[in-house]
């Protein structure tokens, strides 16, 4: 455990910084205690100094003074480049929400800022440690249906994009930068192989200038293809996660982690018996499992498991961090791992702008 102790100052005291002030103060092995504010809005003041934090009368305020070592930015998108450049430039280590650029240009100039300065700027991207992908990447890394070829990945809601900031363009709105930053990005790490296509269809259903879900269709250079659909208008959501082989699939179907492990057990039934499907017979699609209510009743040669189990604590985010401005780790989340999000999703925008497969550089 760290000796050191740190002192954080949270950039924007919404919903996020509220959250992040809270799991700090939790974590009793991570000695980063954030003890002040700086939010542009005299209703956060309220909040921060209810919760007991000082609270700054400017950001410039927060950079003069030398006992503060970490900024969180928890601002609207379009201002995390401002605040990033100006703090790494004033020696503070920087942690940011995301989505941590409007553009992967941006993104790139904190990077160089980061490498200049010797300064810490990493990205909170917590969905990486969401339970139902980690279990997906264990499918996938472990091979426990094969090889996979197909992915889809979903985010379905019906309640719309929030009214505040979030619906403006200029301040960064929409879904590809709100959901398209996690789902996407926790694709690429999963997927050692470059994106080579991506095919870009955006959704403006509720009238907003700005999307209110999306569909990409990506093709790594294995050949794996995956879907990622984000939707708000969804009443009725499909799965999470759906993945496939040619020996199995898995799927799960919600945030609850309900979900199944099919595989092929064998060598194929030489003679598969055709069934009335609708008006017609079909031996080709005739299913495997005979009762998906109980999915006790499987026609052999394949097996139904359990979800695969894995331990992940988002938590070790903060460590991870903590370590970084120690000196004695990388940052688990990477610049440039960030700069390759945003490198496709500008390419999925450019697809739907076009309407044809867009070839992503260095994705």
């Amino acid at each position: 455990m760290s000796t050191t102790t740190h002192r954080l100052v949270i950039i924007g005291y919404g919903t996020q910084g509220v959250y992040h002030t809270r799991n700090l103060r939790a974590l009793e092995d991570v000695a980063i205690h954030v003890v002040g504010v700086y939010d542009t809005d005299p209703r956060a003041h309220e909040d921060a100094t209810t919760d007991g934090l000082a609270v700054y009368d400017s950001f410039q305020a927060v950079l003069d003074d030398d006992s503060i070592d970490i900024v969180f930015i928890c601002t609207p998108n379009d201002s995390h480049h401002g605040y990033a450049v100006r703090a790494m430039h004033a020696g503070k280590h920087v942690l940011c929400e995301k989505p941590a650029m409007m553009t992967s240009k941006e993104m790139r100039d904190v990077a160089a800022v980061a490498l200049e300065t010797g300064r810490m700027f990493m990205v909170h991207q917590n969905r990486r440690w969401d339970p139902d992908f980690n279990v997906i990447k264990k499918v996938y890394d472990e091979r426990l249906i094969g090889e996979p070829t197909y992915l889809a990945q979903r985010i379905h809601g019906s309640r719309g994009i929030p009214g505040d900031w979030r619906q403006l363009p200029e301040h960064g709105g929409g879904m590809i930068l709100d959901w398209g930053v996690h789902t996407v990005d926790r694709l690429l790490t999963m997927v050692d192989s470059p994106v080579v296509d991506v095919y870009g269809e955006l959704s403006f259903a509720l009238g907003h200038e700005v999307d209110d879900g999306f569909r990409a269709h990506l093709t790594f250079a294995d050949g794996f293809k995956a879907v990622v659909d984000v939707s708000t208008t969804a009443f009725v959501p499909e799965a999470k996660f759906w993945m496939q082989s040619a020996e199995g699939t898995v799927v799960i179907e919600d945030w609850e982690m309900n979900g199944r492990l099919v595989r092929r057990t064998g060598a194929e039934e030489e003679d598969a018996t055709p069934i009335q499907a609708g008006v017609g017979l079909t031996k080709t699609m005739a299913p495997r499992i005979l009762d998906y209510k109980t999915l006790a009743t499987t026609t052999p040669p394949v097996e139904v498991l359990d979800l695969p189990e894995v331990d992940v604590d988002v938590m070790d985010f903060y460590r991870n961090a903590r370590d970084v401005v120690d000196g004695v780790a990388e940052p688990v989340i990477t610049n440039a791992s960030v700069i390759r999000c945003l490198v496709v999703l500008e390419a999925l925008v450019e697809s739907a702008r076009r309407h044809e497969v867009v070839h992503p550089e260095q994705a």
